[in-house]
């Protein structure tokens, strides 16, 4: 590294020797050291901005943005826009060799440069390889107006059979590879430059099947408040952050992404465009807005949306409703509503499984609350069932059958909210029965969303108030 002295570096920058003596005493030059009673200064280093002025007096036109996630959907709408602004754009994207498992889904499989203009440079990098990172850094010469990190590293996990590696290369990823460059490409701004990164909106409500991803979008939104505590007191250079809602794009005819949409007071997913524009307004509007963190999801996080496993088949399904079951403990209570699906009381391994859970939970001192949901013409047909039985004749199971011909004439509300059946866990979850697909795909799912289980609550009961006694209904009607 090259280095200059007090005196160089005051005819570089146009300010008196006395000035960058008191810069430095106030380690406001990084990589500047003291050599007896001299000073070395980094010849890259950028000029400090002067707090005691105006920022209009050097507010300018930006010029030079880098984009990490080029490639993305965001990143190609936001290039467009800064484009259209006159902006010159050095765009990063994911190398295609890199491999390893369900992590990689976000990496796009091309990237054209048809795509972008004149004004944009492509640099290819490994995002979880750090010389990679360093070596683009490096290669990025001259003033900086921003910079904005687009990438989000995406996989599905399976809780009960944990992948401990993807949760790391998650953090290499989303974390790791941020960092460093913010940390390396702020060496190039001052005053007049803005950070934006790109979060989501799972930082701040969790994730049922992507806890790495939840966990790194948070760690990259306490950064954030981190990065504009010392680069906005070192540099002048405004840092803040963008959560994301959900975003539509090829994957909007998803039935998940459908669901989804019920959860967004807009009824919508978002779009890229939209995003990027908000984006845009963070790297060249809001200037004295720093450290914080911009929410565009449609209101998505006021709505306590969904948040839940996704459809399983009925294998895992049923292992769920173990882990679940077998974890009560004295006190807890399990409230089920069952609409008597066929499929559910066969004679199955999984179901012999199931109802032994229930019935070891209810020695342990839980209290097992069920009702049975059919009409009142089917009680000869089920009075035979084993299944049932065992609930109906065991005396510390609350077990009640509700007429459903009934609650459709007076509460129909309540099949509404019912669906195909639910299992509670206290307050806590709830496992919701789905119809099976064609090829009995989905069984159903868990969920601990507080919304739907209140909901479920409140309709069990209103079931209560149509419940007769199982034991009564098995030796009196007919």
């Amino acid at each position: 590294m090259q280095f200059l002295t007090v005196k160089s570096m005051a005819e570089k920058w146009g300010i008196t020797e006395r000035r960058i003596v008191s810069l430095l005493r106030a380690n406001r030059i990084p990589g500047a050291v003291k050599n007896g009673m001299s000073w070395q200064i980094p010849a890259d280093a950028v000029k400090p901005y002067d707090k005691r002025a105006r920022y209009s007096k050097y507010e300018k036109k930006a010029r030079r943005v880098v984009i990490a996630g080029i490639d993305s959907g965001i990143g190609q709408a936001l290039a467009k826009i800064l484009t259209e602004h006159g902006f010159d754009i050095i765009g990063l994207y994911q190398k295609k060799s890199v491999g390893g498992g369900n992590l990689m889904t976000t990496i796009r499989e091309n990237i054209d440069v048809k795509n972008f203009g004149p004004n944009v440079q492509l640099i290819e990098v490994d995002y979880f390889d750090r010389a990679s990172l360093l070596a683009a850094c490096d290669s990025i010469q001259g003033h900086l107006d921003g910079f904005v990190f687009l990438e989000i590293f995406f996989n599905l996990e399976d809780t009960l059979f944990f992948n401990y590696d993807e949760f790391e290369r998650s953090f290499e990823g989303n974390v790791f590879a941020m960092n460093l460059l913010v940390r390396e490409l702020v060496k190039k701004m001052n005053y007049s430059s803005s950070i934006v990164i790109q979060n989501s909106v799972e930082a701040f409500r969790g994730s049922f099947g992507a806890s790495a991803y939840a966990a790194t979008q948070a760690a990259k939104d306490n950064l954030v408040k981190t990065y504009a505590n010392v680069f906005s007191e070192l540099y002048g250079v405004r840092v803040n952050s963008l959560a994301a809602g959900w975003i539509g794009g090829v994957m909007e005819t998803n039935e998940a992404f459908n669901k989804i949409k019920q959860g967004i007071p807009m009824k919508r997913l978002g779009i890229p465009e939209e995003i990027a524009d908000d984006i845009f307004l963070l790297l060249t509007r809001h200037k004295y807005m720093t450290g914080t963190n911009l929410v565009s999801d449609g209101g998505y996080l006021s709505f306590d949306a969904e948040a839940h496993s996704e459809d399983m088949d009925s294998g895992k399904f049923y292992v769920w409703l173990h882990k679940f079951i077998t974890g009560t403990k004295v006190g807890d209570t399990i409230w089920a509503t069952s609409t008597m699906m066929d499929n559910e009381w066969t004679d199955s391994a999984m179901e012999r499984q199931f109802k032994q859970d229930n019935l070891d939970a209810v020695q342990r001192g839980v209290k097992l609350k069920r009702i049975f949901l059919f009409p009142k013409k089917y009680i000869k047909k089920f009075r035979s069932n084993p299944n049932i039985t065992t609930y109906s004749t065991n005396n510390k199971v609350e077990a009640m059958w509700v007429d459903s011909d009934e609650v459709r004439a007076h509460a129909p509300e309540l099949l509404d909210v019912l669906g195909d059946g639910w299992i509670g866990i206290n307050e806590d979850v709830l496992l919701v029965d789905l119809p099976a697909g064609k090829n009995g795909e989905s069984r159903g799912y868990a969920t601990m969303n507080k919304k739907e289980i209140l909901a479920a609550k409140k309709a069990f009961n209103g079931f209560k108030k149509f419940a007769k006694p199982l034991k009564g209904a098995w030796g009196g009607v007919e």
